[in-house]
């Protein structure tokens, strides 16, 4: 039998594993469990892993998982030299933080009485999320250009835009993993030389909070230099900037990726990944994505009405915004990460009783009416 150790809050995660594997979980707040004795250990971003947090390695352990798109959490390296194999959930949430993009763009736009086709969004990164962002913008006409130097070098069918490309648009949205130590760096890749150039409407950031000096956009924001912003994820999280907050047009507790569906992926994943590595055959769960009905018969009429309905962004923001203040606002940022119910992705919403006024738009992001 193939022993696990899981962060107990990796969704529905006992419910795709084989008949072949054991699992035990594990309260992340109160540290790392013992090791000895299991096969592998399945975390959450939440969870830095390194010499330090796992200096003595059992033997029995050869497989490290992360519940999360990105792994800048881990140590890959010191692992690899340790003959364990690390695995992440990469694009399991693409999805649903294209949505937090789109859900906020459009927000914003109503807001600010623009409209979204006159704009050009610059996605940074062009991956699972990244494209998936620029998927649904084409779906609204919304023009945009991508930049992604390392995607270049690698698939010869995709051109970069340029710096000077991106700093030319109006909408500036981040998709990338952090890093420090590659050709192309992205941590505080969002600084204050890169801003001094810069007149951007929007930028949003639902990546990693490193990508972004904050102290810098702060400043950026109060020059003029950035006039709005939607943050989701903070530079020293969980203890949130409340001076950028303050300033955000919509702020977040690191959610945008959370939903039903992109859970379910990451959990999915992570079994499959170990499943191969043992070549074990995978079992077929298509019951747990389900969908979810919405009665719209008594929505107001405006587009915020709707979108709260359907996505609860703003349900979110201020949520976190009745944190500025308090002594325990860091235990808090993370609890409203793990005691919420999770949104489901917008094509897995049945609509009823769609009023004629919206039935467009909710076709354009494709739900089910």
């Amino acid at each position: 039998m193939l022993k696990i150790i899981a962060d107990q809050n990796i969704y529905k995660l006992s419910e795709f594993m084989t008949n072949e594997m054991e699992l035990h979980t594990f309260d992340p707040t109160k540290g790392l469990p013992l090791l000895e004795g299991f096969d592998a250990l399945f975390v959450r971003t939440v969870t830095p892993l390194n010499s330090h947090t796992l200096a003595k390695l059992p033997n029995s352990l050869k497989v490290i998982g992360t519940a999360s798109s990105g792994s800048d959490h881990i140590d890959k390296e010191y692992f690899k030299a340790q003959g364990i194999k690390v695995y992440n959930a990469k694009g399991c949430n693409a999805q649903a933080v294209g949505e937090y993009v789109i859900t906020a763009l459009l927000l914003w736009a109503h807001q600010q009485g623009k409209t979204l086709e006159s704009c050009t969004v610059g996605i940074v990164g062009f991956g699972h999320t990244g494209s998936t962002v620029a998927s649904l913008l084409e779906k609204f006409n919304i023009p945009y250009c991508s930049y992604d130097p390392p995607k270049e070098l690698r698939d010869p069918d995709y051109t970069s835009a340029s710096i000077s490309d991106i700093l030319n648009c109006d909408i500036l949205t981040l998709h990338v993993p952090l890093t420090k130590t590659t050709k192309h760096p992205t941590a505080h890749f969002i600084d204050g030389d890169f801003l001094e150039h810069s007149n951007f409407q929007l930028i949003v950031n639902a990546s990693r909070g490193g990508v972004i000096n904050e102290q810098d956009l702060i400043e950026a924001i109060d020059n003029g230099n950035v006039s709005n912003v939607v943050i989701d994820v903070w530079e020293n999280e969980p203890d949130f900037s409340i001076e950028l907050a303050k300033r955000a047009f919509i702020a977040t507790p690191h959610i945008a990726g959370y939903s039903e569906q992109a859970k379910l992926n990451a959990s999915k994943l992570l079994v499959e990944q170990f499943g191969k590595f043992h070549a074990l055959k995978s079992n077929e769960f298509d019951e747990l994505y389900h969908s979810k009905q919405v009665d719209l018969a008594d929505l107001a009429y405006s587009l915020e009405d709707l979108l709260t309905r359907l996505n609860p962004i703003l349900e979110y923001d201020a949520a976190l915004r009745d944190l500025i203040g308090r002594p325990d606002k860091v235990a808090l940022f993370s609890k409203l990460r793990t005691d919420r119910p999770y949104r489901y992705e917008y094509p897995y919403l049945e609509i009823k009783k769609a009023p004629q006024l919206w039935r467009a738009l909710l076709n354009t992001i494709s739900t089910k009416i």
